[in-house]
């Protein structure tokens, strides 16, 4: 009769956290990639904006969501809450600054 050990910690708080985390980072790269066309290449490149704006706002709110999903599951698991942070900060960021943008928040 075997049986796992009591002191194991899960960890599908983390899982979940980190899947968010890069979720939330790759909505960052579309952005990121226009501003670097935009500067190096030709500045005409910055209407793209209106393109990659809306995928990182999406991939945002994603990795938002996955991220309230992780705090969830670490606090049923009385695991870290370090990764679904880093996670809702990126998407929130990344809905706040996208929308500003879109609405002309910053003009």
């Amino acid at each position: 009769m075997t049986s796992e050990p009591a002191d194991r910690p899960r960890r599908r708080g983390r899982g979940w956290g980190i899947a968010a985390t890069i979720l939330a980072g790759i909505g960052i790269l579309p952005v990121a990639v226009v501003v670097v066309l935009g500067y190096t290449v030709d500045p005409l490149w910055g209407w793209m904006l209106f393109i990659a704006l809306p995928i990182s706002i999406a991939a945002g709110a994603l990795g938002g969501v996955l991220g309230i999903i992780g705090l969830i599951a670490a606090r049923g698991d009385g695991g870290g809450y370090g990764w679904p942070v880093v996670a809702l900060v990126l998407g929130w960021g990344q809905v706040l600054l996208g929308t500003g943008f879109l609405n002309g928040w910053f003009i």
